[in-house]
């Protein structure tokens, strides 16, 4: 694979369409500086997807463009197509069986990139993925530019990598590596959200189930509904069938009774009938005697016009003959008259005869004179002309001089007026692009969504509060429950007590009884009484215990200071008192004899001596009435406790009910602020897409005006250029406008003369006119003389013939004869006769049109009877018609309910009556109406969201399984990487090794790794020429450098060589020995690898098989000139 030609067009300085061929395997590409031979590295690292106007030395990608010149005006796009022979088949896919492959790129300038795959339109990245593992790329080190091989020795190791990953061909990896992290993030964001999703829609699913419960209970009322509407329609069907039945026999007998009125009024119709055809043949034989009556009239009426025109035609005869002489008179004058002017015409024509001659010869020598004079005239007019046609196109010159001026102007004012309109719509959308509403936006959104989670924290709050008031309840009922099982235990115990006591003499408890006791020190008393228990509290004899009143004073911290009253003994003021055992073991080393000390669990300490209360001490009448005090104060307690817990439950069921209230309120009010974060959401949305749209627009606005500004200077130039062409064609003006007064005075003494003999020409013609006019009139007028003498003498013949017919005709009209008289005495006799006929007949009508009016009356009587009784049957059907029609409703009623009537009848109980039946239909429906507010779709929607809820589990599960296989890849990818990143690293290392001592004639030179982790690991280098010893390789010389990046790059060619490589003066460091070393390593690989190299240096120039120059022969507009090598010495040889 290699490159076979670059076709350049509009691209930076190659302006017209340029192509440049590599047909050898070394070109070289020569040309002084500034003149365009970096453009051609330019254009092939632009098509192959370089996105960075930097890296192709500009500030826009529109830069590529090229912006005019002195002579040329900027053009509106640029492109580049690559033209590869892929012979050898090194593209995969299917690109691997086509041997030439097209590549181009296309920018416009306003600012659109468009590529194209073979000239189909594709994508950057299509074009990328193409070259990804082949070393060729926008920035791979098959391209090497100016001041890249001192970047390349120097670059960060990071960047000195992506090297060795495009010479491993990992770069595709790596691609796809980027490509599965993207995967991993959104699906572990999908699986996040799936998450949520099936949270919330978990949570839905248990309000749908209540809501699904409650629509299928309003199913079942609504078929109960349903069935009672059913059967209400149908009893009120059969009420409105058994009126609409009766109603029709109503209507039968109606239709009975107008029958019979129908038929009476058709014999009187017939009756009229037959009268009107009476009057018909009455009425036709009136007009037959009438016709007859006028018949008559009118031939009386033709006899006597008859008469009338003989008299009038005879007068009418006699008249035009006595016309008719008299015009023959007239026409015998006429005749005469004419004959004598004939004879005065042909004596004037031969008097005019010789002087017409002689103006004839006079005419025609001043014909000639005027013709030469013509002449002259003509010439000096064509002096004329010839200059005016000269003036004219100077004219011409001028007035497109200032129409290209004004059209300068009006294109100024134009531009000057858009470049105004571009300036205030910049200053519009400056004004518009405010900031202050998108920030005001993002602050409403960051305020709700504040308040959103606030809200969120309240509805959590809320509900954990809910909770915990449920959980506090739950627990609250419980302990109610044990306390009063301990109520119940402790009155149990309080009542086995309490007849213990009572079983108890009531004499041995006389001493306890009266005695009052710290409820603390009740076991220490009886273990101190012991057998003094049981006696009493007044002397009774020596077998009976007793103890009286003590004199004594009882002593602080003795037992007796525990006696609140009764009687005790006197040695209870020797028992001093101890809280505890220890408190008493130290008390009792220092009591004084007779002294003692007690616990209150009843231990109770002497000099020398412990006595331990037994199993009888702890079960006496003091501990039992101890214990019932205890058990009575317990008892009071919890009996308090237990009507304080009822109060605290019901407190606490309206606490909960409460709790539930704002939980409630809570989650609807987290709804509305959803929803309305939501909006503000998407207000912010369209006001960030009007705003970059703005954006965009701005852009495109300034480009614009800078086009115009550019333009309006263009123009500016053509003005300036225009107004000295105006000073130049002003001054010819000048010039012709001095030779047009000589030229007019030739023209106006040739006319002049011209003019005279022409007037002379023209009064000689007058009068030759005048008097062939005379003569042709004189012979005009004896013709037209001589034309009315014989149509004179042809009319006097014709009223001759005319006069002799008129009075043949006078002799054949005669007057009326007899015949005709008695004629019309006889018509006028028959008419009389007819006329009397005719009178007879007109009275008999009468009588009978008398007759016609009388039965009509009667017709009509019967018609109006016939009209009521139809009023009354059309009543009777109206009512049919609403029985019908109600009854219809409730048939559609059930055809609605899809009820068939014939069954429900069968089935409709017998007692059903339409009262019964509505209150029912109203008892359900009221049910229906209790049940609230219904989703009828909550039971199909529980189902769909219960798919769903299956449908996003399986999701989740593919997602993770998904995860899963994505993370393997990422794995497989990594490892891969790893292995031939380290497999490339060492050949290329082993490769440096190798070329460096070549290239430098010694030395050493090596790759480096920075970290262990081969994915993250940056790449140094190290070198160190013959006889230098540096630390790092930031001290090697410029040319140094050059020889130690061109070692690395050649290394990496030669492991993984790229189709062709690019190198833009990187020999210009080196000397000419070093120049000879490169170009032999160059000479070495251009057996596998195709080199097109930039530089101005002899020794490599004479390497190249190609040379290929580029001049700039006009300012800013480059071209190229190609020269075989081998062909030119061939030919200088020759």
């Amino acid at each position: 694979m290699r490159l076979k030609q670059i076709k350049l067009a509009g691209f930076k300085s190659f302006v017209d369409p340029t192509q440049v061929a590599f047909p050898a395997a070394m070109t070289a590409v020569v040309g002084p500086n500034g003149c365009g031979k970096s453009n051609v590295i330019d254009a092939v690292r632009w098509v192959l997807g370089e996105s960075s106007a930097k890296n192709l030395r500009g500030d826009a990608m529109t830069d590529v463009i090229f912006n005019g010149s002195t002579q040329r005006k900027p053009v509106s796009q640029a492109s580049v197509e690559l033209m590869f022979e892929n012979t050898q088949g090194r593209l995969q896919g299917t690109l691997a069986d086509r041997s030439e492959i097209a590549i181009k790129r296309l920018v416009t300038r306003d600012g659109q990139s468009n590529y194209f795959l073979n000239g189909t339109k594709c994508r950057r990245r299509d074009i990328t993925d193409i070259f990804l593992g082949t070393g060729l790329g926008p920035r791979s080190y098959a391209i090497i530019e100016q001041g890249m091989i001192s970047r390349l020795i120097e670059s960060k190791p990071a960047d000195l990598r992506i090297f060795i990953e495009e010479a491993a061909g990992i770069s595709k990896y790596k691609e796809r590596r980027r490509e599965t992290e993207n995967r991993i993030k959104h699906t572990r964001e999908n699986l996040d959200r799936l998450s949520d999703v099936r949270e919330e829609l978990g949570k839905n699913l248990d309000k749908l189930k209540r809501q699904a419960a409650a629509a299928a209970r309003f199913k079942e009322l609504k078929a109960q509904e349903r069935k009672l509407k059913a059967e209400l329609a149908c009893v009120k069907w059969l009420h409105f069938h058994g009126l609409l039945q009766k109603t029709e026999l109503d209507i039968q007998h109606k239709l009975t009774e107008i029958e019979q009125f129908q038929t009476a009024q058709s014999g009187d119709q017939l009756l009229v009938l037959q009268l009107k055809e009476q009057q018909q043949d009455l009425r036709a034989e009136q007009q037959q005697v009438q016709q007859q009556y006028y018949q008559i009239g009118n031939q009386i009426t033709r006899l006597e016009q008859q008469q009338l025109h003989q008299r009038q035609r005879r007068q009418s005869l006699t008249d035009e003959l006595r016309s008719l002489q008299l015009t023959l008179h007239e026409a015998d004058s006429y005749m005469a008259q004419q004959q004598e002017q004939l004879a005065e015409l042909e004596l004037q024509l031969e008097n005019a005869a010789p002087d017409t001659e002689l103006k004839q010869e006079q005419f025609e020598s001043l014909t000639e004179q005027a013709e030469q004079a013509q002449e002259q005239m003509l010439h000096a007019q064509s002096a004329l002309q010839q200059w005016q046609q000269q003036f004219f196109v100077l004219q011409q010159q001028q007035q497109q001089n200032q129409l290209k001026a004004q059209h300068c102007q009006q294109q100024q004012q134009q531009l000057l007026h858009r470049i105004s309109q571009l300036q205030q719509e910049l200053t519009q959308l400056d004004s518009v692009v405010d900031s202050k509403a998108t920030e005001s936006l993002q602050a409403k959104q960051h305020e709700a969504q504040q308040q959103l989670d606030a809200v969120q924290q309240q509805g959590f709050e809320a509900e954990q509060h809910y909770q915990a008031l449920q959980q506090a309840l739950q627990e609250r009922k419980q302990q109610q429950l044990v306390r009063q099982s301990e109520l119940k235990q402790l009155k149990s115990q309080q009542d086995k007590l309490n007849q213990v006591q009572r079983q108890v003499n009531q004499q041995q408890q006389q001493l306890l009884k009266q005695l009052e006791i710290e409820p603390k020190w009740a076991k220490a008393v009886s273990q101190v009484l012991g057998e003094l228990q049981h006696a009493t509290t007044a002397e009774q004899g020596l077998d009976q215990s007793y103890v009286s009143p003590t004199k004594l004073s009882a002593q602080t911290g003795s037992l007796a200071a525990v006696i609140r009253a009764g009687f005790y003994p006197d040695s209870f003021h020797s028992v001093l008192l101890a809280d505890n055992i220890e408190d008493a073991k130290a008390k009792q080393q220092q009591l004084q004899p007779q002294q003692s000390v007690i616990c209150p669990e009843g231990i109770w300490f002497g000099g020398n001596w412990q006595l331990v209360p037994g199993q009888a001490a702890s079960d006496n009448y003091l501990t039992r009435q101890q214990q019932l005090l205890e058990l009575a104060e317990q008892i009071q307690q919890l009996e308090q406790q237990v009507v304080a817990d009822q109060q605290q439950q019901v407190h606490s069921d309206a606490e909960l009910a409460s709790s539930k209230q704002q939980w409630q309120q809570s989650q609807q009010q987290l709804q509305q602020t959803k929803d309305q974060l939501q909006k503000i959401s998407t207000d912010l949305l369209l006001l960030q897409q009007q705003q970059q749209l703005q954006q965009q627009r701005r852009l495109q606005a300034s480009t614009e005006l800078t086009a115009q500004q550019q333009d309006f200077a263009v123009l500016s130039l053509q003005l300036d250029e225009l107004e000295q062409q105006a000073e130049a064609l002003d001054e010819q003006y000048q010039a012709q406008k001095a030779k047009e007064w000589q030229l007019q005075q030739q023209q106006t003494h040739s006319q002049q003369q011209h003019q005279q003999l022409k007037q002379q020409q023209d009064a000689v013609r007058q009068q030759l006119q005048q008097l062939q006019l005379e003569q042709q009139s004189a012979q005009k007028q004896l013709s037209f003389s001589q034309q009315n003498l014989q149509r004179s003498q042809q009319q006097q013949q014709q009223l001759q013939q005319r006069h002799q017919l008129v009075q043949e005709q006078l002799a054949e009209v005669s007057e009326p004869d007899a015949e005709q008289h008695e004629t019309l005495q006889l018509l006028l006799e028959q008419r009389a006769e007819v006329e009397l006929l005719v009178q007879q007949k007109a009275e008999a009508l009468h009588q009978l049109d008398d007759k016609l009016r009388q039965a009509e009356q009667g017709h009509q009587g019967v018609a109006h009877v016939l009209t009521q009784k139809q009023k009354e049957l059309a009543d009777v059907q109206l009512s049919a018609e609403g029985y019908r029609v109600r009854a219809n409703n409730m048939l559609e009623q059930l055809t609605e309910l899809q009820v068939n009537l014939k069954e429900l009848s069968e089935t409709l109980p017998a007692e059903a009556n339409e009262q019964e039946w509505q209150q029912q239909l109203e008892k359900v429906q009221d049910s229906v109406s209790r049940l609230g507010p219904i989703n009828l779709a909550a039971i199909e929607e529980f189902e769909q969201q219960d798919q769903r809820k299956q449908y996003l589990d399986a999701q989740h599960q593919d997602l993770v399984s998904a995860l899963e296989t994505l993370e393997t890849a990422i794995r497989k990818i990594d490892r891969e990487t790893r292995q031939k990143f380290k497999e490339t690293f060492e050949q290329v290392n082993e490769g440096l090794q190798t070329l460096f001592p070549k290239v430098f004639g010694g030395g050493s030179a090596y790759l480096d790794l920075t970290e262990e982790d081969l994915l993250e690991t940056g790449v140094t280098i190290m070198a160190r020429p013959p006889g230098k010893k540096n630390s790092t390789i930031h001290l090697l010389s410029g040319g140094e450098k050059a020889l130690t990046a061109l070692s690395l790059v050649f290394s990496i060619f030669r492991l993984n060589p790229a189709p062709f490589c690019m190198l833009d003066e990187v020999d210009a460091p080196l000397d000419d020995a070093n120049v000879g070393r490169f170009c032999n390593l160059v000479r070495e690989m251009s057996e596998t690898v195709q080199f097109i190299y930039i530089s101005h240096n002899k020794i490599a120039m004479e390497m190249a098989a190609q040379l290929m120059g580029v001049t700039m022969q006009e300012p800013g507009v480059s071209r190229v000139v190609a020269v075989d090598v081998e062909d030119a010495v061939k030919m200088a040889q020759a």
